[in-house]
């Protein structure tokens, strides 16, 4: 698709309806990459929702992909030069996401790099059997966001945040689900389930929300590891 017809169509249609805003990744033919133009759309409609009022969001996509990650390259196959630009972009995304009281997203396929890190972002991410997840930055020469270590690292502990986020391997849904990553939900329910869940959020007082997670956020600790006993107790 040229970046005219492209630039005719809302690369992320937003619904606003009672204290939730419906965000949609809408570039299907490109797997959902993020473009700049699509996260130039995508921080829009988030800073709009928060404008609006909207106390949750739930980003969810179009295709048969969430998001491919970030699109390196143009139309004619060479080298955007603007990896930069697209990184603040990225990070100024997952800032905005955080940002919410509460954030859902429904992954209904591959989710890779800057994808996984928005579901990643997500106080709620849900997906569907079929989905799939990699990181493939650091192989490439990139960093992770950093948001996205901080928050692996909470949720899975340093050791597995790090087999996560360096060794480009490919995880389904129930690799994830194992890992208290995601919730899976059957690909024709996986929608409607996202967005009964956000309309629920959005139903709760606002200021509770918001304080609810600032509070789950200070107290979270990392699961999975073994930690030493303290002095003077025993093993029966």
């Amino acid at each position: 698709m040229s970046a005219n017809t492209q630039a005719t169509r809302n690369l992320c249609p937003a619904e606003q309806l009672d204290g939730l805003v419906v965000l949609t990744l809408n570039r299907p033919e490109a797997r959902n990459a993020l473009d700049v133009p699509l996260l130039q759309a995508f921080v829009s409609a988030l800073a709009e929702g928060r404008r609006a009022g909207a106390a949750v969001v739930l980003v969810r996509a179009e295709g048969s992909a969430f998001c491919a990650g970030a699109d390196v390259r143009s139309d004619d196959g060479t080298a955007t030069g603007r990896p930069g630009l697209r990184r603040r972009l990225i990070e100024e995304s997952l800032d905005l996401l955080s940002d919410y009281p509460a954030a859902v997203v429904a992954v209904q396929g591959a989710a890779v790099g800057a994808g996984w890190a928005i579901a990643a972002a997500a106080d709620i991410t849900l997906a569907s059997p079929a989905a799939s997840f990699r990181f493939p930055e650091l192989p490439l020469g990139f960093p992770p966001p950093d948001s996205t270590v901080r928050r692996l690292e909470a949720a899975v502990g340093p050791a597995r945040a790090l087999r996560l986020l360096a060794m480009d391997e490919r995880l389904v849904a129930d690799d994830l689900a194992r890992l208290g990553l995601v919730d899976v939900i059957p690909e024709d329910s996986l929608d409607g389930k996202a967005r009964e869940m956000a309309a629920r959020l959005a139903a709760l007082p606002p200021e509770l929300l918001r304080d609810l997670k600032t509070g789950l956020s200070a107290w979270k600790r990392p699961p999975f590891i073994d930690r030493p006993a303290s002095k003077g107790s025993h093993e029966h």
